[in-house]
């Protein structure tokens, strides 16, 4: 498990961050994460459900602060209000946590063009939309830090995942352009690797086989990193409080993996 983010001596205090996709999973891990660094957040995913369970928990934890927004961030126009109304009511942005995302297990000759645009528009356009318009609040605010959601299977992928798989390497190298065109306002940009997390999308796969299939899945997972264990929310959620904090002035352009050993293992 994650340990306590109190561990950070240099806290998020005065910082403001948005994390999209924080309606469940990684980003409402990470959403939380920040909460307890200090950082104002501002929650935004597609689903209110989603969205009043994460406050929920927050309330929970005495973080009764929380912001929550309704944001689909493939659509510009709703990225674009959602940033402006972050730093107005604010008063600044100095973290993005660009985390939405969405899978599918589509074998490219069968899937259809809505999964095709679906994959693409909220994997790679709706980190790049949300970066578009990051930056100039943060040029404004002297500085930031961006984090992209990517995965391991960037670079260590599985049959009927091309479009994923695709879409994740896109935003490796998004981070690796992009911090180079944004580093002169110290504005850092990097990418976050997950291995095989316990989020409600890996409970979801795991409903869609049987039984002793999604057991033989879970073996094979453990078995193929160094930790032979699921990787949990809250791991993440301490790196992106790493790479979000002055621990990390000097980290930019990189892509942090966060995987148990999967890739050590793979790359053996």
């Amino acid at each position: 498990m994650g340990q306590d983010m109190n561990i950070w001596s240099s806290s998020l205090n005065g910082q403001v961050a948005i994390v999209t996709g924080a309606g469940s999973g990684l980003g409402r891990a990470s959403a939380l994460g920040l909460l307890k660094a200090g950082a104002t957040v501002v929650a935004t995913d597609i689903s209110q459900k989603g969205l009043d369970e994460t406050k929920a928990l927050a309330i929970d934890i005495g973080f009764p602060s929380l912001v929550t927004k309704i944001m689909d961030v493939s659509v510009e126009s709703e990225v674009k209000r959602v940033f402006q109304e972050t730093e107005s009511e604010l008063g600044s942005l100095d973290i993005l946590h660009s985390n939405a995302g969405v899978e599918r297990y589509i074998a490219l000759e069968e899937m259809e063009e809505v999964d095709l645009d679906l994959l693409l528009d909220v994997d790679l356009k709706g980190v790049l939309l949300t970066c578009k318009h990051a930056i100039p609040a943060m040029r404004r605010a002297g500085g930031g830090s961006i984090v992209i959601t990517s995965s391991v299977q960037a670079s260590h992928s599985l049959p009927g995942c091309v479009v994923y798989a695709a879409a994740k390497a896109g935003v490796i190298a998004a981070a690796r352009t992009l911090a180079l065109e944004v580093g002169n306002g110290n504005i850092r940009v990097n990418a976050i690797s997950p291995g095989t997390i316990n989020t409600p999308m890996l409970t979801r796969d795991l409903a869609d086989m049987n039984v002793g299939k999604a057991e033989e899945f879970l073996d094979t997972v453990k078995s193929a990193n160094a930790l032979h264990r699921i990787g949990e929310a809250s791991e993440i959620a301490d790196a992106v409080v790493f790479l979000c904090s002055d621990k990390a002035l000097y980290i930019t352009g990189s892509n942090l993996v966060v995987d148990g050993g999967f890739t050590a293992v793979k790359s053996i």
